[in-house]
């Protein structure tokens, strides 16, 4: 972790770079249009603009799971003027591909937290269990008779280290997005989902989804009334984290510094805890150091995770 010792030490020193910004910055977002993280993006984005005075111009760059926009930023200049937007795919591709075009460390530099959005652990009407427990005795007891539905690499990973967390053993079912897992849930597809809460509201309150859990240290907003897996006595927290990443290597310690206290300003906005509430997600931030620190074990995490699976690596 050389690297990322050297990160932390050119972050604590550095001068201010003049006259930063003097033209548009650009925000990829490695997903089309439409996803949560996207959305995030054009909520943010124009805030941003305001406060920086310059253009923050949001770039669609969607394909391969995400790496085409994630290889996009870390081939950019390293200076402050290229920012990615992504929640879990920057620390999953590393984990999960035997070969990545970049350095997740010395290429891509966390700036700032802005939100996180727990899972929800939901099952069809008709699967016997009426909570956690009782899911995870029947998938003990029944080990690949389950069906569990996906979307993307973040979802399926979730469903993974809830197996290794509890012993289960379950199928999983990948669909494109998180409105199609959702309705697999409802329609019997799958018997069960760990998805995010946002994509399965609607199917809760109708009683088509039950909600038996959220994957969370705290209670979710939306659904006051499903106990915390905490509370249920599994130690399990997935969900997505959304950040904003710059190009690493040598980009300005004090261009960092910058969007980062920008961000974070942006985040704690009222204005902004409405928009993201209706999203599902709770805001939240990190300082600089802290943001690099959450990145490192991340990646460092889903290695373990993917290694523990036996998950074999796609090139």
């Amino acid at each position: 972790m050389l690297i990322a010792a050297a990160t932390l030490a050119a972050l604590s020193c550095g001068a201010v770079a003049a006259g930063y910004p003097d033209h548009p910055l650009r925000a990829i977002v490695p997903f089309s249009a439409g996803g949560p993280n996207d959305t995030m993006a054009r909520i943010v984005s124009p805030m941003l603009s305001k406060a920086l005075g310059q253009q923050v111009i949001v770039e669609n760059r969607p394909g391969a799971d995400a790496r085409i926009g994630i290889e996009a930023l870390a081939r950019s200049q390293p200076d402050g003027y290229t920012i990615l937007f992504s929640a879990g795919a920057v620390a999953l591709i590393p984990a999960l591909r035997r070969n990545v075009p970049y350095d997740p460390v010395r290429d891509v530099l966390p700036v700032a937290e802005l939100g996180n959005s727990p899972y929800g652990v939901g099952v069809h009407p008709q699967v016997p269990a009426r909570n956690l427990a009782e899911l995870i005795q029947l998938a003990r007891q029944n080990p690949g008779k389950l069906n569990g539905s996906s979307s993307g690499s973040t979802s399926f990973m979730a469903q993974v280290l809830f197996q290794l967390k509890t012993g289960a053993r379950i199928v999983n079912v990948p669909y494109k997005g998180g409105g199609e897992a959702a309705l697999a849930v409802v329609r019997g597809e799958a018997d069960l989902a760990i998805l995010d809460i946002s994509a399965v509201m609607s199917y809760v309150s109708a009683g088509r989804i039950r909600m038996l859990a959220v994957a969370s240290d705290r209670r979710a907003a939306a659904l006051p009334e499903v106990p915390t897996t905490k509370e249920a006595g599994l130690d399990y927290i997935a969900g997505g984290i959304f950040s904003v990443f710059t190009t690493g290597g040598n980009t300005p310690p004090e261009i960092v510094r910058r969007l980062n206290a920008e961000l974070s300003r942006i985040v704690t906005l009222p204005e902004t805890g409405k928009r993201f509430a209706a999203l599902g997600i709770n805001p939240s931030t990190k300082s600089v150091e802290e943001s690099l620190r959450w990145h490192l074990a991340e990646l460092a995490k889903w290695k373990d995770v993917v290694a523990r699976a036996k998950i074999p690596l796609e090139n």
